[in-house]
């Protein structure tokens, strides 16, 4: 039987490739908002892209996002794989004509204005910037899929490579949009970025994911399919669970142009959740660690410590950023926002230090969840943190006391903390099977 060490050894084989691939992931946004930053009229384009375009976009592919987590748990074998890949793919077309209605009908404008209540200079590199975003959904979808059956089988460097290919392509649809600055608005630079991003991704995974699903899954019998009821009774939990938790940016957004100076702290907004994403990309990569491993005997322990450690060093890094001259680094030379705005940000960036370390600890027991096949906890987990959300956001909005950028980072820590709490009661009954 392994020791503890090799155990442990095991984990950070399986994590760091995934850890890697959160982080270039992460690095999408901000990388946006630097280029933006530097092109024509940069707080009206932060607020387009960063507020509008990037916070819809997640919302509408919001049920796609777990099928990494669906294949991860259910494609076992081939029977099971085709199902899900049906399943997938019905789901990515609905989902992209959810999106072209938003982007190229009337209805835009009912989401944006009426109900976002985005500011009307924004509205109009705001819409364009979402219309080249309409491949996104079906490729988030596509290569999530593929991404799990990766995992599961022992792939996860080609993950990695996967992001690292977006990356590439990101980057270099960002310094040809910035050469031509003179003729593109910063939303339509970084709305084609992220596009020309991840199709390149979703390519290249789906090439290697086929080979590999061939190649290492079992036949599998039909006895062992799952029905569509099961499947159903699976995801039914995990796509309202996405809705909210990828949802509530444009709910925030929504909230921030209601309080005081709304474009600046929209502006800001990207910028501050790029940082928080890359803060956060190590502790989400333990959700598909603990999942790969926490079923064999003696890894329940680890991997929850490994969890732990992971949380500190993510905590580490934020006291980097917020004590060092790396913030200033992020902010001014990074990110190149105008004074006022970088000393908005820096004061609101205290307000998130329970993040790093809680946002880990609630990736280890979502998988907990998983394993147990329990996605009801999700979504109860989602449904507190939103309750909390909407009880800041209105006191922000009623008492116009503060800039949103200060409220939804407060809402942030306290929310996502109690999240992490309820989600940490429901999965005890499913420790004892791992403990």
């Amino acid at each position: 039987m392994a020791t503890e060490r090799e155990r442990m050894k095991i984990v950070f084989n399986i994590f760091w490739p995934l850890a890697f691939s959160w982080l270039f992931m992460a690095v999408d946004n901000p990388s946006v908002s630097a280029i933006v930053s530097r092109m024509a009229d940069p707080e009206i384009n932060l607020a387009a892209h960063g507020s509008i375009v990037y916070p819809i976009s997640l919302i509408i592919e919001a049920p796609i996002i777990m099928m990494l987590s669906m294949s991860l748990a259910l494609c076992k074998d081939k029977v099971n794989y085709r199902r899900l890949y049906k399943f997938m793919m019905t789901m990515c077309a609905a989902l992209t004509i959810v999106h072209a209605l938003v982007a190229f009908t009337p209805l835009y404008y009912v989401v944006v204005r009426d109900i976002i209540g985005a500011p009307p200079e924004i509205l109009a590199n705001a819409r364009i910037g979402l219309m080249i975003m309409l491949p996104w959904t079906w490729a988030i979808g596509f290569r999530r899929f593929y991404q799990g059956i990766l995992i599961y089988c022992g792939f996860s460097k080609k993950v990695t490579v996967g992001t690292f290919i977006r990356m590439i392509c990101l980057l270099s649809t960002l310094f040809i949009g910035y050469f031509f600055r003179d003729h593109l608005t910063g939303a339509i630079v970084g709305g084609s970025a992220l596009a020309v991003g991840v199709v390149a991704e979703a390519i290249y995974i789906g090439k290697v994911g086929v080979k590999v699903a061939a190649a290492y899954l079992p036949d599998g019998e039909e006895k062992d399919l799952i029905s569509w009821k099961e499947l159903f009774s699976f995801t039914a939990p995990l796509v309202p669970t996405q809705l909210i938790n990828l949802g509530w940016m444009s709910l925030g957004s929504a909230a921030m142009s209601r309080m005081v100076n709304p474009i600046a702290s929209l502006a800001v907004w990207p910028v501050l959740s790029g940082m928080i994403n890359i803060l956060r990309s190590f502790g989400n990569a333990c959700n598909e660690t603990t999942l790969s491993v926490v079923a064999k005997e003696g890894y329940y322990t680890v991997t929850r410590k490994f969890t732990f450690f992971i949380g500190l060093f993510c905590s580490f890094l934020y006291l980097l950023i917020l004590l060092t001259p790396l913030g200033d680094f992020w902010f001014i030379n990074l990110s190149s926002l105008p004074p006022n705005l970088v000393a908005l940000a820096k004061q609101a960036l205290p307000l998130i230090f329970l993040i790093p370390l809680v946002n880990a600890m609630l990736n280890f027991f979502q998988a907990i969840l998983l394993a147990g096949k329990k996605t009801s906890g999700f979504l109860e987990s989602l449904l507190l943190f939103l309750f909390l959300m909407l009880i800041i956001f209105g006191i922000g909005i009623k008492t116009q006391r503060w800039e949103g950028i200060f409220v939804i980072l407060f809402g942030m820590n306290i929310a996502t903390t109690a999240q992490m709490l309820w989600t940490a009661f429901r999965a005890r009954s499913i420790i004892r099977q791992f403990s």
